[in-house]
């Protein structure tokens, strides 16, 4: 039953780093986009 609490804990802490990974690269495609049209 322990194991089972451990695994959901890992993946809450997971899937919270995977949704802040994916708001990072998305910030850091539209930063690329918005630098390309100033430049271009």
């Amino acid at each position: 039953m322990a194991m089972d609490e451990e695994l959901q804990r890992h993946k809450d802490v997971w899937i919270g780093f995977t949704r802040l990974l994916k708001w990072a690269i998305a910030a850091i495609v539209v930063a690329l986009l918005l630098l390309a049209f100033f430049l271009l």
